[in-house]
Formats: structure tokens, C-alpha cells, sequence
């Protein structure tokens, strides 16, 4: 772009579309199930934000002349659907598709592309260093709904390694073809990663074709994974040097270049400052924080949302002799307003029964090493024994949703998902819940999720002796602003509330 051209792009508009979804389901439960309308009404009264109102029109906004459209992602890792936890749960791949099509119906004559700034596959590992089965499965999956979808640009972050590299593999039994895989700093002998890509841009809107180079970037991988990666074989070039380099290296190949990355807001700035031929960066910060759209010299700095829960859209204008003159941004929150992709909805359905089938025999296999074991002294004695001296909390318990927190996750075919079963249960990975087949009996949010292990308590039952937990700080433990976005203490409280406040 010419430096006047850049100049326009200080155009930024960073709104986000305020509009928050109704809590919904595209799974099926039975009847004796399904919640009831009052347990539901009781749920939406302890929402922060109001119920979801208007329509996809809403959501689409106003059809301004943009000539195209650049729709980002990132930190899928592996996951296809939307999480069920929150009250109005964000995000998933088919309504992803669902928006983007009707956008694309609304706005024919103008293009569209999708990249992904990173961290797409899930890097969920055993005790042997290995993918665990279920996390393969769930990346093979990713890479057929990409294809689906038609993502065009991958940025294979350090998170992404693990199964990244069978994708590279000569004889991989899967392959993407649409979505072209990209990293100029990572390397690996026998592995050819193309460090960027050149992407056309042709719709009625645009006179002539708009070329856009793609690089990607990865930052360092953090002290704790530095080994395992180099006995991967993988070797990572500090990115803003490879910047440089490879941004000469496209110099005239491109009208507009782009660096798409996983890494800090920190390097994202140097990257801007030393390479003035850069217009545009698109970022996610690993914390998960969505910054401002800022113009760092050149470049117009965005960032991605976890999990895509809000869409990034990035439009493009082009002048009268189809030159990009400026661009804006959005972040559409990804709600029950708008609709699942039909396609891409039974894509995820079938996923979800096969990678429910792998992640049930693990968890058999599990439970018959754990059976084989014999019995063992446990650290929890379940609510049931705290019952034997605590009555009146019992009774308690057993009218809130935490006495039955494990059901909804077998409704879901969730039970044996090890991202959600750790709310549900009692000291999952802390000596506790293994899952459903090896412990039933620790399945729920019973007393001692949030009081800890009480085997010694049961024994000696001193006044005193066993700690009642700090509030809130031991509830937003699993009531966290991902999960339990409408989380607030005061409202929440005399749902559950016992003993001392």
C-alpha cells in the first residue's frame, strides 16, 4: 500500500456487536433431562447482561461499500462446538459458518477470506508426552471442518506442534488442501513449513485483483515446553529478525501484507515499528485479552478473541481504481441470534459421537488400571459421610444444581471431556475424581470441591480443625469470566448459601 493509502487506514471503527445470546443447546436430551422452565428462569435471573434481543440483520450491520472482508480466528484449540457452561453460551464453529454465509448472501459481490492466528489444535497430552487419543481425534476433525469452511490461512503456533507435524508428514493419511499451514519461524529438518503465502482477493467490488501476503509468526515457546518441542525436532528463529527478512523476501509480490501471529502485544509493537512495509497484524495474546485496534507506525494492529467467541471482521474499501484505501474492524459476538450452518452442525454432531466413543474407551481403560490397583485410601469421603454430622447443609446441597452438576455433562456427551469434567466432580487431578467409570462416587460438586479433601476431618471432627474456604476467590476457581462470565458473588450465593456467609 502507498504511505497515502496508510494513511486512511487510521480509519479505525473497533466496536464490538453488544448483543448477548440466549442460553441454547444443540444437543439432544431426554425429557426426564431437560431442565425444568423454573430451574431455567432461576438460571437467567442470575445473568449480568439482559437476554438476547434483535436479528441477524443486527448482527450482519450495515452493508457500507466495504469490497472485502477478512474474517479472523484463533484458540480454538481442537474444539468445535460451543461451550455449554456459561448462561448464554458464546461461540462454535457452526455458527461461525452460519454468519459468515448469510453475510456472504447479503453482500455477494464483495470476497471474503478466513485465516487463524493460532493455537487452532488441541496440545492436550498423556503422561508419555503423547497426543492423547481423543485430542488427535479432535484435530483431525478441526482440520475437516477448515476444509468445510474453507479457511484459507493456518498460523501454526507453538501450541499447535504436536499435531502439526503429522500434517507435514510425506505419507499423512490427512492432508489440508484449502488451508495453507504457515510459520517463518519455525523450522524442523525433513518438514517444509512455508513460511508465508500469497492469497488473491477477486469480487465485483474490486477492479482488479488485491494480492495479500500472509506470514506467520510464533513467539519462543515458554521455559516448560522448550524441551519436549526440541526433541520434537523444532527449532524456533526470534520473529520480529524473521520478520524483516521474509517481508523482503515478498516485497512487490503483494498489494497489502500481512503478519499473522501468536504472540505478545509486546512483540506485535516491535514488529510494527521496525517494518514499515507492514500494513496489518493480527494477533492473539495468550492471555486471552482482546486490545484496542491500534496504528503502530504502518501497521494496524488486531487481535483475536479466545475460543472465537467474537468473530473478528476485518473490511476492506477500495478506491475508485480498486486500490485498498482503509479498512475497519468489528467483533461480532457469536450468539444464539445467529444460526448454526446446517452443514456444519451435523459436522460437529458426528464429531462429538466419535470423539464421545474414543474418550469413553480411555476412560474404561483408566478405570480397569485404576480397578486393578485394588481399594485404596482416599482422600475425600463424599457428601454423604459429611451428612452423617452435617444435616442441615445436606439438605442444602441436595436442592442446588451442584448436587447433580456431573448429569448435564453426560447429557452433553461431555462426561469424559477432561476440559470440563474438573467443575463437575471432587479433586479431579488432585487425588480425586479419575472419571466417571473408575469414581463415581466423586462425580457432582459435593462438599469437599470447595472445603477439600475431608477424610481427615471424618476422622477427627474437631471445631476448628477443618478450614472453610475463602469467598469468593475459592468460587471463581470454576466460576471464572470464561465459564461463568454472569458470575457474581452476591447473586449467586443465596442459590447454595450454608453455614456462615
Amino acid at each position: 500500500m502507498s504511505n497515502r493509502k496508510r494513511a486512511l487506514s487510521l480509519f479505525i471503527i473497533g466496536a464490538f456487536v453488544l448483543c448477548v445470546g440466549a442460553f441454547s443447546s444443540s444437543f439432544k436430551t431426554t425429557q426426564a433431562q431437560q431442565p425444568s422452565p423454573t430451574a431455567q428462569d432461576d438460571r437467567e435471573k442470575l445473568a449480568k447482561t439482559p437476554a438476547t434481543t434483535g436479528t441477524l440483520k443486527d448482527r450482519l450491520g450495515k452493508d457500507d461499500g466495504y469490497a472485502a472482508t477478512l474474517f479472523f480466528s484463533a484458540d480454538i484449540g481442537g474444539n468445535l462446538e460451543v461451550c455449554g457452561c456459561p448462561i448464554r453460551p458464546l461461540g462454535g464453529i457452526a455458527r461461525r459458518l452460519g454468519y459468515i454465509n448469510a453475510f456472504r448472501q447479503r453482500s455477494p459481490d464483495a470476497a471474503t477470506m478466513m485465516v487463524d492466528a493460532g493455537h487452532i489444535f488441541s496440545d492436550e497430552t498423556g503422561e508419555s508426552g503423547d497426543l492423547n487419543a481423543d485430542a488427535k481425534l479432535m484435530n483431525d476433525w478441526i482440520v475437516r471442518a477448515n476444509e468445510q469452511m474453507e479457511l484459507a490461512v493456518v498460523n501454526v503456533s507453538h501450541r499447535d506442534l504436536k499435531y502439526a507435524q503429522r500434517l507435514f508428514a510425506p505419507n499423512a493419511a490427512l492432508k489440508p488442501e484449502k488451508a495453507t499451514l504457515i510459520s517463518a519461524n519455525i523450522q524442523a529438518p525433513n518438514i517444509s513449513i512455508a513460511p508465508y503465502t500469497i492469497k488473491t482477493l477477486t469480487a465485483k467490488r474490486l477492479k482488479k485483483t488485491v494480492r495479500i501476503a500472509f506470514i506467520g509468526l510464533s513467539e519462543l515457546p515458554p521455559d516448560n515446553k522448550k524441551e519436549v518441542i526440541a526433541k520434537q525436532g523444532f527449532t524456533f528463529a526470534d520473529p520480529v529478525e524473521t520478520a524483516k527478512t521474509t517481508l523482503a523476501e515478498v516485497k512487490n509480490k503483494a498489494d497489502i501484507n500481512i503478519i499473522v501471529g501468536y504472540f505478545k502485544p509486546g512483540t506485535a509493537n516491535k514488529l510494527a515499528m521496525q517494518n514499515s512495509d507492514l500494513d496489518l497484524i493480527i494477533s492473539y495474546d495468550e492471555r486471552g485479552f482482546v486490545h484496542d485496534p491500534k496504528q503502530v507506525n504502518n501497521a494496524l494492529i488486531l487481535y483475536a478473541s479466545r475460543q472465537s467467541k467474537y468473530l473478528g471482521e476485518l473490511r476492506f474499501y477500495a478506491d475508485a481504481n480498486g486500490e485498498i484505501e482503509r479498512f475497519t474492524n468489528r467483533y461480532v459476538e457469536l450468539d444464539s441470534v445467529i444460526p448454526d450452518d446446517p452443514a456444519m452442525l451435523e459436522t460437529t454432531k458426528k464429531a462429538r459421537a466419535e470423539i464421545g466413543i474414543v474418550q469413553q474407551r480411555m476412560a474404561e481403560e483408566i478405570a480397569a488400571a485404576h480397578a486393578a490397583k485394588g481399594n485404596q485410601t482416599s482422600l475425600y469421603v463424599t457428601s454423604e459421610t459429611c451428612a452423617n454430622c452435617h444435616q442441615a447443609e445436606y439438605d442444602k446441597w441436595k436442592q442446588t444444581r451442584h448436587s447433580h452438576a456431573f448429569t448435564i455433562l453426560e447429557t452433553k456427551n461431555r462426561a469424559f471431556d477432561n476440559a470440563c469434567v474438573g467443575c463437575h466432580s471432587v479433586g479431579f487431578q488432585k487425588q480425586g475424581f479419575i472419571n466417571i467409570k473408575a469414581t463415581p462416587q466423586l462425580a457432582h460438586v459435593q462438599c469437599e470441591s470447595c472445603h477439600g479433601p475431608g477424610a481427615e476431618h471424618a476422622a477427627k471432627p474437631q471445631k476448628g480443625f477443618y478450614k472453610t474456604p475463602s469467598t469468593p476467590s475459592a468460587c471463581i476457581a470454576c466460576h471464572d469470566r470464561e465459564n461463568s462470565p454472569d458470575f457474581v458473588f452476591d447473586k449467586y450465593w443465596p442459590v447454595v448459601a450454608h453455614g456462615k456467609k
